[in-house]
């Protein structure tokens, strides 16, 4: 085994055995990984860090062979708690909910800083004092660019027609389609579609039964806009209630739809009505 540093944060912890925690992190130059913490609950005086959710630290820990299970992490020193999103319910659930996301989405041990980056960006979004739910959308949208998992918006996805007048959203097709040819009955080749796009073919739901819904021009342009632009020019992009309410149902379907369960920071949200 070899001794290896590098940042990381925080993605979940659980108990294991009576001192010790085991740890998912999402390091800058591993990517996700899962290591025991031995005897951090016991002598948490040589830790710098309790290792709280979504907390920026820097870890030493010894690399097991690749596909170990677990690597042994030996030290951990915190960097950022961000206290701020702490202090306020809704920040501190949607940090918990990109944390949560982030963990569910990502393979382990495959290197992406720029989804490091992304995290720690939409974190210091939400110190900013911005909307913590144009935080969450924007993080959505730039997590599934980043995976190969963003839908297309500019497009029908069968005749390739820009996407102007009315449109439809169908997570299972990964994206929007026209009326025209929602009313050629296209949409029951979906499964073939799905099945020879590689972006969806790799999603959990793939092959379970998605209908269409409308959706907004403005709702379209707010996703191609932030899939474009970088997370700093972002901070003072604005939309309507409508825009805002139709986004987060989209992104909702679309993120169920790659999930093989309810993430627990959603259901919590909708029990204090976020």
């Amino acid at each position: 085994m070899s001794a290896t540093k590098s940042l990381a944060f925080v993605l979940h912890t659980q108990d294991y055995r009576d001192t010790s925690l085991l740890g998912d992190f999402y390091t800058k130059d591993f990517g996700r990984i899962r290591g025991i913490v031995k005897g951090i609950r016991d002598t948490r005086a040589r830790f710098g860090s309790t290792l709280e959710p979504f907390s920026l630290n820097e870890i030493l820990f010894y690399r097991r062979r690749r596909g170990a299970e677990l690597h042994l992490v030996t030290q951990v020193d915190l960097l950022d708690l961000f206290p701020v999103l702490r202090d306020d319910l809704e920040r501190l659930a949607t940090a918990s909910y990109c944390s949560e996301l982030l963990k569910e989405l990502v393979e382990n041990e495959e290197s992406a800083p720029e989804i490091f980056e992304l995290m720690h960006d939409t974190l210091k979004f939400l110190v900013s004092g911005a909307s913590a739910k144009r935080a969450a959308r924007i993080f959505e949208v730039k997590l599934f660019d980043l995976l190969g998992l963003m839908p297309e918006v500019k497009n029908c996805v069968f005749c390739r027609t820009e996407a102007k007048g009315i449109f439809y959203f169908n997570a299972g097709l990964g994206g929007v389609h026209c009326g025209d040819c929602g009313s050629k009955g296209k949409l029951g080749a979906r499964h073939v579609a799905a099945s020879a796009n590689p972006r969806f073919s790799a999603g959990q739901g793939s092959g379970r039964h998605e209908t269409s819904a409308p959706i907004s021009l403005g709702t379209l342009h707010f996703l191609s806009h932030v899939q474009r632009a970088a997370i700093s020019d972002l901070y003072s992009v604005k939309v309507s209630q409508e825009v805002g309410e139709e986004l987060e149902k989209v992104l909702r379907r679309f993120t169920d739809f790659h999930l093989s369960h309810k993430l627990n920071s959603l259901t919590f949200m909708e029990k204090i009505g976020l």
